[in-house]
């Protein structure tokens, strides 16, 4: 039953996560048992507690491990096809052009962030996971994240300010952002923002 649920519910490398599995009248210890004697039969593989995966197979028909970078995508910015996060801070300043900067610590703001700011290791990697002003939905995340950026500019851009205004410019153009959809979450950040939107002189698309 366990196999089937997971078969039909997950692709082969997709983390599956022990806390998201719902069986009618399955108790989490049975669940555990039955996860345990998937991994031993080597149906299913184990990345760290309470995370499974079913294995691809490379062309010898070995199972492929897992990333870490794999497992932290689906625990904190896409669940299930649905966005709940996004990459933030220095790590979307050098995503998104402004920086040359490769953060050892990848920074990620999600809906399943457990406290307001913290560091999460996912396998080897180390990780900076904070809170967002307002949930994450798909309505909203483009424009979160702008106005992360626009926040942060400050301390993780390397170009000047007009230079970045162009880059955002582009980036309100490609998700269609608008004026009114900036004002619906600006108050949720510091004042500081206003004088970023009018140093960069970003531009948004009209309603």
């Amino acid at each position: 039953m366990v196999y089937s649920y997971l078969k039909n519910n997950y692709k082969e490398g997709e983390p599956v996560f022990l806390t998201d599995i719902q069986i009618d009248g399955m108790s989490e210890g049975n669940l555990r048992y039955h996860l345990k004697s998937l991994t031993d039969q080597g149906l299913i593989n184990r990345f760290d507690s309470g995370i499974y995966y079913i294995p691809q197979k490379d062309l010898l028909n070995n199972p492929v491990k897992i990333s870490a970078e794999t497992v932290t995508i689906h625990k904190y910015i896409n669940r299930h096809g649905k966005h709940i996060g996004y990459y933030s801070g220095y790590t979307l300043a050098n995503r998104m052009g402004m920086s040359t900067q490769v953060p050892f610590k990848e920074e990620i703001t999600s809906n399943y962030a457990a406290a307001p700011v913290r560091e999460i290791k996912v396998g080897n990697r180390t990780y900076v996971i904070r809170r967002p002003v307002v949930p994450v939905t798909e309505e909203n995340i483009h424009v979160l994240q702008l106005l992360d950026c626009l926040k942060d500019l400050e301390k993780s851009s390397e170009i000047n300010l007009k230079e970045c205004g162009k880059i955002l410019t582009q980036y309100a153009k490609k998700h269609h952002i608008t004026k009114e959809m900036i004002d619906k979450y600006i108050g949720h950040y510091p004042l500081k923002i206003f004088k970023a939107i009018y140093d960069t002189e970003v531009k948004y698309v009209p309603a």
